[in-house]
C-alpha cells in the first residue's frame, strides 16, 4: 500500500498490524528522532503494544473465540493488554 504524496517525506512513524493482508489495526507512533524505534521509548512502547495485541489476537483465534473472515473479525474484542 503506498502512502500519499506527501507522507513520503514525513517524519512520523505510523505503526500497524496487517491480519491476512485485509485488515489493518492502526496503531500508535509518534516523531522520527531516532534511526530505529527501539531508541526511543515511546515508540518502542507503541510496537510492543501492537505485538502483544498481535498475539492476543492469533491466540482468541486459535481458541475459536475469535474468527477472521474476510474483512472482518468475528467475536469479542475486548482485549487486556499489560504493560
Amino acid at each position: 500500500m503506498a502512502l500519499p504524496s506527501h507522507l513520503e517525506t514525513t517524519s512520523l512513524r505510523l505503526y500497524l498490524l496487517n491480519i491476512q493482508s485485509k485488515i489493518l489495526i492502526l496503531g500508535n507512533g509518534g516523531l522520527k528522532t531516532t534511526s530505529t524505534y527501539q531508541e526511543d521509548y515511546h515508540l518502542n512502547k507503541c510496537v510492543q503494544t501492537l505485538q502483544k495485541i498481535d498475539i492476543e489476537l492469533k491466540q482468541l483465534e486459535r481458541k475459536n473465540i475469535l474468527t477472521i473472515k474476510g474483512t472482518q473479525i468475528i467475536g469479542p474484542l475486548l482485549l487486556e493488554i499489560n504493560d
